[in-house]
């Protein structure tokens, strides 16, 4: 009996990606896949900038929503294909020319309902100390061993699922801004009752937060999902993190300021001395803010959640409140 090569659509959600958009797309369309064509599609955001007019250029297909958040536009992706497995990345990655090929590999067990790969950071010499702060904290990692969480997850920069189970589960919760992706991929193997793969070989090239602004707004954001994530699966069996959890990490993390602040001191001076570079004097300043972001964020999810204690509560928060909380003005003016 002839096995029939399992079709595979990538699904692409893009907001005012003008910057990176363009390779992202070259890198998918020269994929090296040997199980035959393969579809794209491009969800486009509502896009203030020229991502609409790049995006064009290619022969891809794009898919329109106005309804802002990239769970709700993933979920579009997949609502416009029929191909068995759904592959994701964002629009500031590129695709190693091997990615697709060997990120499909694990499905041929059949227990395998979603797979992810590996995340590197797209450096070079005109790299930010923000994109290298963020390599050095592997800011992106696929927890595949389950080691540090509840299960092993996916980040949707590296990511792939059957669609059979994607639909069965219910796809990306859009309730959420944040953390979406580790929802899924517990969804998947709770509800789905599958595993989950890794392909090491799989290479995403993600180009991380460049600015300041944007990565302590970004680990504020990682702050407040994670929150997020707890209040949803509190009651789960064997879930780790009780209430109490995050107050005694928030106190952790407040105790570990002055850390920073010695260690900008200290590092200062080495500088003088010419005995340490210029990023080894920036990274106790970048862990202080980056810090100093999350925790706001965790105060603001658990301000968001308080008196939320069962699974239905959490789906009651609007994404669009959460999107005005974390970027207000900024969405307004195109700026994401």
């Amino acid at each position: 009996m002839t096995i029939q090569p399992l079709s595979v659509c990538v699904i692409v959600p893009v907001y005012n990606g003008e910057k990176t958009i363009a390779a992202c797309l070259e890198s998918l369309l020269q994929q090296q896949f040997n199980a035959g064509p393969f579809e794209i599609i491009v969800v486009e955001n509502g896009s203030t900038d020229r991502t609409q007019a790049i995006v064009q250029t290619y022969p891809v297909r794009v898919i329109q929503c106005e309804r802002k958040g990239p769970a709700y536009a993933r979920n579009v992706g997949a609502r416009h294909t029929q191909a068995d497995i759904l592959a994701f990345t964002d629009a500031d990655c590129v695709a190693d020319p091997d990615w697709l090929e060997e990120l499909i590999q694990p499905f041929s067990d059949e227990e395998i309902g979603g797979c992810g790969g590996r995340i590197e950071a797209a450096l070079d010499a005109n790299s930010t100390f923000a994109e290298f702060f963020c390599q050095k904290r592997n800011t992106l990692t696929n927890y595949i061993s389950g080691v540090h969480e509840y299960l092993p997850h996916l980040y949707t920069a590296n990511a792939a699922y059957r669609r059979d189970v994607f639909e069965r589960v219910g796809g990306f919760n859009a309730n959420l801004l944040t953390a979406e992706d580790v929802d899924l991929s517990w969804r998947v193997q709770i509800a789905g009752g599958v595993r989950i793969g890794y392909a090491d070989r799989a290479v995403i090239y993600h180009h991380h937060r460049s600015t300041m602004k944007a990565l302590t707004r970004q680990y504020r954001q990682y702050g407040f999902g994670e929150i997020l994530v707890d209040t949803l699966y509190r009651e789960a069996p064997g879930y780790p993190r009780t209430p109490g959890y995050q107050m005694r990490q928030i106190f952790r993390q407040v105790m570990a300021l002055p850390r920073y602040l010695l260690s900008m001191g200290v590092r200062r001076v080495k500088r003088w001395m010419n005995r340490a570079d210029a990023y080894a004097v920036a990274e106790p300043e970048i862990n202080l803010q980056v810090e100093w972001s999350n925790i706001r964020g965790k105060i603001s999810g658990l301000w968001a959640t308080r008196g939320m204690r069962t699974v239905e509560h959490v789906f009651q928060l609007d994404p669009q409140q959460m999107i005005d909380q974390f970027y207000g003005k900024a969405v307004k003016r195109g700026i994401h």
